[in-house]
């Protein structure tokens, strides 16, 4: 009892202290959490009277004028009243004192409104010409040879039109160099001023240079100068004729010169203008260059004629040699026609591409090991493209791929790994001296054995006897479905009949006991019995039959031992 007693005390002093501590903990968190709340409250408190106390300095700053000049009128009107017992004449001054210096003292209206009204005068006046200035618009006026041309909106403007008056005046070789240094200056623009292009201003830079000068149309390929005409649609309507007169086949999309001609009517120097004629001439000429071709192979002559537009005979002339054959790598003279205009020509045409087909090597018990064989032959797949053709002077440059469908999906070739390891126990001797070497397509149906009797001999023997010792492993020589599996009476003893593809059956007889089931699907090499000697026979064997269509065929038309290796050789 006494005992109990202890116990109970002890818990009961133990639950006092546990709940003494957690009374403690918790009056310490409250704690804690009202003198953080005191300490926020403290702070805003402090940044408030911040705040009021500058907000009172404010005030105090913004009304110190005002205070002032209430105390100078009250000084000031007691002033007029004390004088005012003196006589008129003082009262007057006194008066006239008053109204002065409220108005225009230290400190009066005048003095007070224009400290207050000056900075935000100057801010507004600030503004107002910043508002102004960035209205205006302004640009670079060009001063040349003493001359203001006109206005410009960089000085880039200017290289370029000193570019294009240097490229005039180089066509004459007797011309003097053209001192093209100009004076640039800022300029606000008016609505009177003008931007100059690039031409007019080249146009003024001549007009200035004090040379003799006429209005033609200057043309330049490619941004070259190569001359005026007087008239260019004589020279425009001989160019186009030459594109609608030029041969091609096929789709034509397009067709143009490669290089940008541009026809800019302006002045120019009257020693720079050429005959039209003499203009068309140059630009439908021609010239012929030659160069070295390395023959690749597979190439012929006709095909290395048809590439670089030759004819048979020039091609015979430049390469005496080519007449016994062609070779890879052999160096062959050709010729290219260079227009000094090529004509770029755009067709659109079917293209068909050939897609390669993958390989991939799989494992089959179809194959005995170390057969490697080609199950499905890889063929590659066809693709259909619209494509466009760039041409240069008929030589093809680029093309571009428009649209694309396959029509032909490439077959994936299967090549077969061969992993069926069931063989005779000789495989060069099994058939009476003679290798099989039939077409495989059937495995060596025991692990082990040799021809002990062959098919259609002396008894009329429907098959093909495989001796080897009781209980050696008999398996499926392909894939098929188990038809029979048991007991024959008619002599056969325990025996298996499977069923393949394509009308063959194989049967395998006088085993010493049957694995597989009837009605089972089984693979090639999977285990069906075991060799025996039940039934009509004499000494342990497999009889092995092979079946098309219920008539027997010899087994070593579809067995080939040629290639089979045991593990330990």
């Amino acid at each position: 009892m006494n005992f109990l007693q202890g116990i109970g005390r002890f818990f009961t002093g133990l639950f006092v202290r546990a709940g003494l501590c957690t009374f403690k903990l918790l009056a310490a968190v409250l704690l804690t959490f009202i003198k953080g709340v005191c300490f926020v409250f403290s702070e805003i408190w402090e940044i408030i009277k911040a705040i009021g106390r500058g907000i009172r300095w404010l005030w105090h700053e913004l009304t110190e004028s005002y205070r002032d000049r209430v105390e100078l009128s009250n000084q000031l009107q007691k002033e007029v009243r004390r004088l005012k017992k003196e006589g008129k004449k003082a009262h007057r001054n006194a008066v006239l004192r008053f109204i002065g210096s409220f108005f225009l003292g230290e400190g009066g209206v005048a003095y007070t409104a224009f400290n207050y009204l000056l900075p935000v005068i100057s801010a507004v006046f600030l503004v107002g010409v910043v508002a102004y200035g960035s209205g205006l618009e302004y640009g670079i006026a060009v001063e040349y040879n003493g001359k203001e041309l006109g206005i410009i909106s960089s000085e880039s403007d200017f290289d370029a039109a000193a570019h294009d008056v240097q490229q005039r005046i180089s066509y004459s070789e007797d011309e003097e160099v053209l001192d093209l240094s100009p004076t640039f200056s800022l300029k606000i623009i008016s609505d009177d001023d003008k931007f100059l292009s690039t031409g007019q201003l080249a146009d003024m830079m001549l007009e200035a240079s004090d040379r003799e000068l006429t209005e033609a149309y200057g043309i330049y390929i490619d941004g070259r100068f190569i001359g005026a005409v007087e008239d260019s649609e004589i020279v425009r309507n001989a160019l186009d004729t030459r594109l609608l007169n030029y041969e091609t086949d096929g789709i034509v999309k397009e067709i143009s010169y490669a290089n940008k001609i541009e026809y800019t009517k302006g002045i120019y120097l009257l020693s720079s203008i050429r005959d039209e004629q003499e203009t068309i001439a140059q630009l439908t000429s021609a010239r012929e260059s030659r160069k070295v071709y390395v023959a690749q192979e597979g190439d012929t002559a006709v095909g290395i004629i048809q590439k670089y537009g030759m004819t048979v005979d020039r091609f015979k002339e430049l390469n005496p040699s080519a007449e016994m054959g062609i070779r890879a790598g052999q160096m062959l003279n050709v010729t290219e026609t260079e227009n000094y205009l090529p004509v770029k020509c755009i067709r659109e045409m079917e293209s068909l591409t050939f897609l390669d087909y993958e390989t991939v090597e799989v494992e089959t018990s179809s194959l005995n090991v170390g057969i490697r064989s080609v199950l499905v032959k890889g063929e590659r797949g066809e693709k259909k493209s619209s494509v466009e053709v760039t041409y240069i002077d008929g030589i093809e440059t680029s093309r571009k791929v428009l649209s694309s469908v396959v029509t032909k999906n490439p077959v994936v070739e299967t090549i077969g790994i061969g992993t069926y390891s069931a063989m005779p126990d000789d495989p060069d001797t099994v058939y009476f001296g003679y290798p099989l070497t039939g077409s495989g397509s059937m495995g060596w149906p025991l692990d082990g054995g040799w021809v002990s009797d062959s098919f259609i001999s002396d008894r009329n023997h429907k098959g093909m006897d495989i001796a080897a010792p009781e209980g050696t492993e008999i398996y499926a020589a392909a894939d098929g479905y188990v038809v029979s599996a048991g007991w024959n009476s008619g002599g056969y003893g325990n025996v298996v009949m499977i069923e393949h593809l394509d009308g063959y059956a194989t049967v395998y007889a006088h085993m010493i006991a049957v694995y597989a089931g009837e009605g089972q699907y089984v693979t090639k090499g999977q285990l069906i019995g075991f060799v025996g000697n039940t039934g009509n026979s004499f000494g342990d064997h497999c009889h092995f039959e092979v079946r098309y269509q219920g008539i027997c065929l010899d087994p070593a038309a579809f067995l080939n031992t040629t290639n089979m290796k045991r593990e330990e050789e």
